[in-house]
């Protein structure tokens, strides 16, 4: 940890969750009124959204949430304790490790059976009722989101899925919470996982929260090899957007809780995955040659 930001954690951590606490009673109220003005039935698990009009307000709204409740709060978190340098403290930054670059990307490459597997067993869990009504109703708002019949829809549904929960949530979970927060009181390995872990629990998406968790880690790895935001930034706006691209060109939405690989063919590939991935996290960390966080080479 650099002189300029050592002991800056506990600052931090109280404006964000000032941040936090503003956004959410004034990005709330907004977003509450947006509903209730357009007359949206978010929340009700049985909700359609049927036409253009209902589908692009439901998607300004869930932009303008996640915007406020990630994006703005740890903005606002990291430019009261830093002031000028916030972007610096974010880990807004040119890679200091660029060799590393391929490297992240391709343990996330490789990670994606794993993750499937992941989602399949994840799946085979079962969940207390008010679990499945959550999930239900959040599949209602993501089949909402993700049916197009325009390219003003499509684009907008980047923004809503691809753009905004990118910048935003890469820059609460790994830029203030993995990167500031836990790095100042655990092992930087150690923090990527309790980041990831925290990621995948505030979604509140109980049937996907495993194959979250190992998507936050990889994003974690990221930005801890290459010392750049930008890198899971970038990872997470390309997993996120052809997810989208590929909903657009089949022109179905299918939950991911309907999910229906076969079994054995995904068992094997994720398999592959797990041994892949843990070698490629096993020798990137070995190789390592400080146990300082990349970040806090400022010179970048």
């Amino acid at each position: 940890m650099s002189d300029r930001f050592r002991g800056t954690s506990l600052r931090l951590l109280l404006f964000t969750l000032l941040g936090v606490l503003v956004m959410l009673l004034l990005g709330g109220g907004i977003v509450t009124a947006l509903a209730l003005h357009y007359g949206l039935p978010i929340g009700d698990p049985s909700a359609t959204f049927a036409g253009p009009a209902d589908r692009q307000q439901l998607r300004f709204i869930l932009l303008l949430n996640n915007l406020a409740t990630f994006g703005l709060s740890a903005m606002l978190g990291l430019l009261l304790t830093y002031r000028q340098w916030w972007p610096v403290a974010a880990g807004l930054v040119y890679p200091t490790r660029p060799r590393l670059i391929p490297v992240a990307i391709g343990a996330f490459l490789v990670g994606l059976p794993l993750i499937g597997l992941a989602a399949y067993l994840n799946l085979q869990l079962d969940l207390p009722e008010w679990m499945v009504r959550s999930e239900d109703t959040g599949n209602a708002m993501l089949a909402g989101v993700l049916t197009f019949e325009s390219l003003p829809e499509l684009l907008l549904a980047l923004l809503t899925v691809a753009v905004v929960p990118a910048v935003c949530e890469e820059l609460m979970f790994r830029g203030v919470v993995q990167g500031r927060l836990l790095s100042e009181v655990m092992s930087g390995h150690l923090a990527v996982w309790v980041a990831a872990a925290i990621f995948s629990a505030i979604h509140v998406e109980f049937a996907g929260f495993i194959p979250r968790l190992l998507l936050g880690a990889l994003l974690g790895y990221a930005y801890r090899w290459t010392g750049s935001l930008w890198i899971p930034i970038l990872i997470h706006f390309f997993f996120n957007g052809s997810q989208v691209i590929s909903t657009y060109l089949s022109g179905e939405f299918t939950p991911d809780t309907e999910m229906d690989s076969a079994f054995w063919p995904l068992l094997a590939a994720g398999l592959v995955s797990l041994g892949a991935t843990a070698y490629l996290i096993w020798r990137t960390e070995s190789t390592l040659t400080s146990d300082l966080p990349a970040k806090d080479d400022i010179s970048g």
